[in-house]
């Protein structure tokens, strides 16, 4: 593809700084060329970083792929006899390597003596960091509303799936009082605050969903953007949720969760008959995904972790709200007709939920090799470089191989790890190579190393982490996801930009000379890179808990596919050359953190 003849645009040294134009409104909107980094002509290496860079070749690393996403391996799954497999090759690599175990240290008896013979030589660490974990075998749960005035007292049950939705992962019981506070928004530019003269510590919240007068694109609300604000797009199950995050800051144990459209919302029953539905357009997936929670004492929470939200339904809402003389749509009107809050305790009204979970014990089992640094001042600190190992295991006759996800990063480990070894100019500060479990049952193994390092994270100085790195973005993909990103994909992004080079990757905004490196380092690569400085570490992957202990951190992603998450996610999909071109980058942007003599602290 021709480029146009000067496109070469480098992020000035403070990526923070906004370059900006007008639209056709007239308002000040961010240049959206300004992080990006087009390359005209390709240097060369430096020859510091040659040798190790030359070595990284994605024929190498699809060799190792074949047997990391074959169906020997079962898919991977967390605590599982395929995954131990592949952990027991990446350990062996390592070794093969040279590289040091980082893993447990041997076990100690009661005694204090070493479990080994007498006369033996003392055990040295293993490459692996084990996790023991509790599996949810099964959940279920049982709620009630009891209303109380003067000595009289009366109780009504719900039923699971129909009057309320919620999958409890611990055994426990809560009751409290209701309040109602509207869509549970405080504002205060608008003078809108629904927490306002109410008292919600210690009680359960009843709140509608989304925000009032959501169609009305003229209202306060709309034209503050709170929609963007309370229900951001790119919300998931691992991005924190604004409401319940504001409702637990102010105390609240519980949230009850109302849906704000009656018209354009099915009920709660529906909704799960539609989910048993057979699609027979779809391969037919027996059971359901397996959940596993960490058992340690000093497990992270990480933002998505919030007070239980119980989404119910309106009939189960009005339930609640008898014997006050309203019901949910009568108060939502209020609120739309007046744009004041309605927030009122629900007097003699409490809430019970008892949720009973059945477990069991398995372990699984981080993979953990260190290069010690060269230079005798530096060589305390280190840089993780990381993969998930793990993937969705088997389901029934179908097999979730996981080539690209996160086969594509695991191996890219391998390979790093052998540039550094083979190159001549060895690192000044050290590299821990980790592979990752758990991370598809929520980034439990990254989780439980930060809580739980080899190299202290205050002597940690950035975490790479490889997630998904061997495959291009499709136009219709990447236009349905660019808003995530900060992109307007339009008829002259698809000009300047070749998909099959183009790459969005994530950093922690607190530490622009990532930034700087990857700007620097893709000049000897060619890739058409857009950088995303981020102020938080959330998402889906293993940099969210570094980012959360404020090390600095990258996200290598090339893409999200039609494949993500399905069996056919295999080997012979993947981009060779895409592959090779983000391993490299990885590597340069590596080498220089390791040979740097500050430390890039993050914020």
């Amino acid at each position: 593809m021709k480029k146009h003849p000067v496109i070469l645009i480098i992020l000035a040294l403070s990526l923070a700084a906004l370059v900006t134009a007008q639209d056709p409104a007239g308002e000040k909107t961010e240049d959206p060329w300004k992080n990006f980094s087009l390359v005209e002509e390709i240097k060369p290496v430096p020859e510091a970083a040659r040798i190790g860079f030359e070595s990284i070749t994605s024929r190498d690393a699809v060799i190792h792929l074949k047997f990391l996403a074959s169906d020997l391996l079962q898919g991977r799954d967390t605590a599982s006899a395929g995954y131990d497999i592949a952990a027991k090759y990446f350990a062996t690599m390592f070794e093969l390597l040279g590289l040091e175990p980082a893993g447990d240290s041997p076990r100690i008896a009661p005694r204090g003596d070493i479990v080994s013979p007498r006369g033996l030589k003392r055990p040295r660490r293993s490459y692996f960091q084990n996790i023991a974990f509790k599996e949810i075998l099964k959940s279920g749960s049982r709620a009630r509303v009891d209303w109380q005035k003067g000595a009289a007292r009366k109780s009504f049950s719900f039923y699971p799936g129909q009057d309320y939705a919620y999958r409890g992962s611990e055994s426990r019981s809560f009751t409290a009082p209701v309040v109602f506070v509207g869509y549970g928004i405080q504002e205060e530019s608008l003078e809108f605050d629904e927490y306002l003269g109410v008292d919600v510590k210690g009680k359960i919240v009843m709140m509608l969903t989304e925000i009032p007068l959501k169609e009305d694109l003229d209202s306060q609300f709309n034209k503050a953007r709170l929609m963007q604000k309370y229900y951001p797009f790119r919300l998931s199950r691992r991005t924190p949720s604004p409401k319940a995050k504001l409702a637990e800051e102010l105390g609240a144990i519980a949230i009850l969760m109302v849906e704000n459209s009656p018209e354009s919302n099915r009920s709660l029953a529906q909704e799960d008959l539609d989910e048993q539905r057979i699609d027979d357009e779809q391969p037919i997936f027996p059971g359901s995904r397996r959940r596993l929670l960490l058992i340690q004492e000093k497990s992270q929470r990480m933002p998505w972790e919030t007070i239980p939200t119980i989404n119910i339904s309106r009939e189960t809402a009005n339930k609640i709200l008898e014997g006050t003389g309203k019901d949910i749509e009568s108060l939502k009107n209020a609120i739309e007709e007046t744009k004041q809050p309605q927030s009122m305790p629900l007097t003699g009204v409490s809430f019970t939920m008892d949720i009973e979970v059945e477990t069991k014990l398995v372990h699984s089992a981080n993979v953990l090799a260190y290069m010690e640094g060269s230079d005798p001042e530096l060589k305390d600190k280190a840089i993780v470089i990381g993969a998930h190992l793990d993937h969705l295991g088997r389901r029934g006759d179908y097999i979730f191989n996981g080539a690209d996800d996160n086969g594509s990063g695991s191996v890219g480990i391998l390979e790093l790890a052998e540039a550094f070894v083979k190159s001549p100019a060895k690192p000044k500060r050290s590299i821990l190579f980790a592979l990752w479990t758990g991370e598809e049952k929520g980034l439990l193994g990254s989780r439980y190393y930060v809580a739980h390092p080899y190299v202290p994270l205050g002597q940690t100085v950035a975490n790479l982490n490889l997630d998904m790195i061997s495959r291009s973005w499709k136009e219709a993909d990447l236009r349905r996801r660019s808003a995530t990103m900060g992109l307007r994909v339009d008829a002259e992004f698809m000009k300047k930009i070749d998909l099959k080079k183009f790459v969005s990757l994530g950093f922690g905004a607190a530490t622009p000379l990532l930034g700087e490196l990857m700007t620097k380092n893709n000049h000897f690569i060619g890739l058409d890179l857009h950088l995303r400085p981020s102020e938080e570490a959330t998402g889906g992957s293993d940099h969210a808990p570094f980012g959360q202990n404020r090390v600095p951190w990258v996200a290598f992603h090339t893409a999200l596919h039609e494949d993500y998450h399905q069996a056919s996610d295999t080997v012979e999909k993947l981009e060779p050359q895409h592959f090779e071109r983000i391993l490299r980058l990885a590597y340069l942007t590596a080498f220089d953190l390791a040979q740097e003599g500050e430390h890039p602290e993050g914020k």
